[in-house]
């Protein structure tokens, strides 16, 4: 395939693609206890394609059996944690989830893929 191309959203032809809420960090301040307080952009509704990570795969990719993990691929810029920085939130299904890891082919094909873990009921 040509970079450009945006293989996935070819492939979203064939397979369908899922609605999820998607929750863009905005920043973080520390409270009077020194906590890190995440504040939100209101979500906005992205298609793509929502898949759990089979658990057989946990332990190669060093993953918490303890937790539920899904990816999702979307044509959008998506941001994981990162150091100093909390990252989005998906929230898919009545469920909330941490955006942990990236795949990024976001600047030459429009498309990311990134892992995220259950964190509990959404707001």
């Amino acid at each position: 395939m040509i970079p450009g191309s945006n293989v996935l959203n070819m492939a979203f032809n064939l397979i369908g693609q899922q609605s999820v809420s998607w929750l863009v960090a905005t920043g973080r301040t520390q409270n009077a206890l020194g906590n890190w307080i995440v504040t939100y952009a209101a979500p906005v509704t992205v298609k793509g394609s929502w898949q759990p990570i089979d658990a057989a795969k946990y332990t190669l990719l060093g993953l918490d059996m303890a937790k539920k993990y899904f990816t999702l691929y979307a044509s959008a810029s998506v941001l994981p944690v990162e150091r100093g920085t909390s990252g989005d939130l998906i929230e898919y299904n009545g469920r909330r989830y941490q955006v942990e890891d990236e795949t990024d082919w976001f600047g030459v094909d429009g498309w990311r893929e990134v892992k995220c873990v259950d964190i509990g009921a959404a707001a």
